[in-house]
């Protein structure tokens, strides 16, 4: 669908492409903002899911209760508010943070 709206749009897409590419640079700290908070966000989940596999136990079930895990789950979810914080400033309704969690890791 995404490939016929841009060849049915042809031309008026394509001019459109600048005045993105300036709103980009020109507005680049919310974008390079967003990218650091993705970026620590990714690494963190990759900690988590490292550090689950080691602390399981026979029955599979996670030990959350270790200091490493916690540390991990508490910067996750403070990744969180900040992007829930920010998104209400600019009037988003993007309020659920397991919501913001896999919008920012999709």
């Amino acid at each position: 669908m995404v490939k016929r709206d841009m060849i049915n749009g042809g031309q008026r897409i394509l001019r459109r492409l600048p005045m993105i590419r300036k709103a980009i640079i020109s507005h680049s700290e919310p974008l390079m903002w967003y990218d650091k908070n993705r970026m620590e966000l990714e690494l963190l989940t990759l900690e988590y899911v490292n550090r689950s596999a080691q602390c399981r136990d026979e029955n599979g079930v996670v030990n959350e209760s270790d200091p490493f895990m916690q540390v991990i789950l508490s910067s996750i979810d403070e990744i969180e508010r900040d992007v829930r914080q920010r998104k209400n400033w600019e009037e988003s309704n993007l309020n659920v943070l397991n919501e913001i969690f896999e919008l920012m890791l999709i």
